[in-house]
Formats: C-alpha cells, sequence, structure tokens
C-alpha cells in the first residue's frame, strides 16, 4: 500500500460522518485483533523490504571495494 497517496483527512470525514448517521457499529474482539495483526504485518513486510535492500547495498559495496 503506497501511504503517500491515502487521503487521511478524507477518510476521516467519511468516518465520522458514518458515524453522525449512526453507521457505524463497535469492533468485536475478533475484528479489532484482526486489524491489529493485519497492520503488524504491514510493518513486519514494510521492514523486511528495509533490511533486504540495505542487505543489498551493502553487499554491493563490499563486493565493489573486493575488486
Amino acid at each position: 500500500m503506497n501511504y503517500d497517496n491515502l487521503d487521511f483527512d478524507s477518510i476521516l470525514q467519511e468516518v465520522y460522518k458514518a458515524e453522525d448517521e449512526g453507521r457505524t457499529r463497535p469492533a468485536t474482539k475478533q475484528e479489532s485483533m484482526r486489524v491489529r495483526l493485519a497492520a503488524l504485518s504491514a510493518i513486519v513486510r514494510n521492514m523486511q523490504e528495509i533490511v533486504d535492500k540495505d542487505h543489498e547495498l551493502v553487499s554491493a559495496h563490499n563486493a565493489h571495494a573486493q575488486v
């Protein structure tokens, strides 16, 4: 997901409007846990990409230094 393309203010306004109109309900414990696990999974994927890119840069630098 590209967070740069998200309009958080617009999303929040939609949520507030839905709440005002009574179109929401409290999340169940299972739904809440699913959201938290999905967020954690996204964080782990993003961090793994950062680590992998860093490893590639270090490997390329070390290969260049040995030449």
